[in-house]
This record gives structure tokens, C-alpha cells and sequence, in this order.
């Protein structure tokens, strides 16, 4: 009978001992492309003031004018913007699945609702807003918003009525 030498056992259980307490990792992990953190400022939100969501600087005035538009409609709007990575890794494992397979690789085609990889998100970049009132497009809101969000900068991912971005991503 073939044995393994003492030296490599020991290195085994070392690695397995250290893998079960999480000192080293016991699946490979996918790399997480790094986003630098975009500058952010809030526009209200026409549902209360005391909400308000967070989107990048850089189109800061383009959401509140369009807030203010939808107000002046009288449509009240209000929704998530800016998150960060460990928020969109969150979303990810809820949409997606919890795997590092889930998170980091499976396409966002596969995910309910189709959702992001982290780092490839236009809500990392604050460039993205997901409105509360646009689930579907028979909405008042996604509605609205099909009508005057080219105005202002944003488009409509075709997949998520609620999603719009200045990609269309």
C-alpha cells in the first residue's frame, strides 16, 4: 500500500484546518473589478422631503429637473440610485444566487430580475436610478418616464421597466 509522506498529510490538514476557519479561502473567488467611488449629491424626492436618492455629481441637476418635471405633472417619484460594492454584491446574491459563481459570473440575463455583475453596474458609477413606482409598463411612472426621461439624460434598460440610466444600462 502506497502512502502519502507525513510532511505532505501534515500540509493537507493544515490547509483544511485553515479553510474551515476561514483563514484561507476554500473556493477560488472571481476578481471584482474595482470602481473608484463616484462624487455624489442628492436630488429629493417628490414623494416626501425627507427622501431623496443619490446619484452622481455629474447628473445631480439633470434628476432634479426631471423630479421637479414629474412633480409638476403631479407625479410623485422616488427610488434608489448610487450603491456601492458591497451593495451590488448583495443584490447579486439575492437575485442571483449566493455562489462565487452566482456573484461574479453568472450572466445577469440568468438572475431575477436580470442584475448587474459587481463592478459593471451603472448604479456603482451613480449613474442609474431604479424608480419604486415603474414595475411594469402599464405604470403611471414607467409611463412618464417613457415619455420625458430622453429630456433630461436617462434611458430605459428594455428588461427593467424601473431601471433608467444615461446609458440605457
Amino acid at each position: 500500500m502506497h502512502r502519502v509522506p507525513t510532511r505532505l498529510r501534515a500540509l493537507a490538514s493544515i490547509a483544511l484546518v485553515a479553510c474551515t476557519l476561514g483563514i484561507a479561502a476554500c473556493q477560488p473567488t472571481a476578481p471584482v473589478p474595482v470602481l473608484k467611488a463616484p462624487t455624489t449629491a442628492k436630488a429629493t424626492c417628490t414623494t416626501t422631503s425627507t427622501r431623496s436618492i443619490v446619484v452622481a455629481e455629474s447628473i445631480v441637476n439633470s434628476t432634479r429637473r426631471l423630479l421637479a418635471a414629474a412633480k409638476a405633472d403631479g407625479l410623485k417619484l422616488c427610488g434608489g440610485g448610487y450603491r456601492d460594492a458591497a451593495s451590488q454584491i448583495a443584490v447579486r446574491k439575492a437575485n442571483c444566487g449566493p455562489t462565487t459563481y452566482d456573484i461574479y459570473e453568472k450572466p445577469a440575463s440568468q438572475c431575477s430580475p436580470p442584475t448587474a455583475k459587481p463592478g459593471t453596474s451603472q448604479h456603482e458609477k451613480g449613474l442609474a436610478i431604479d424608480f419604486e413606482s415603474c414595475s411594469t409598463r402599464t405604470t403611471t411612472c414607467y409611463k412618464w418616464l417613457a415619455k420625458h426621461a430622453a429630456t433630461y439624460g436617462f434611458k430605459n434598460l428594455p428588461a427593467e421597466p424601473w431601471h433608467w440610466s444615461t446609458t440605457g444600462y
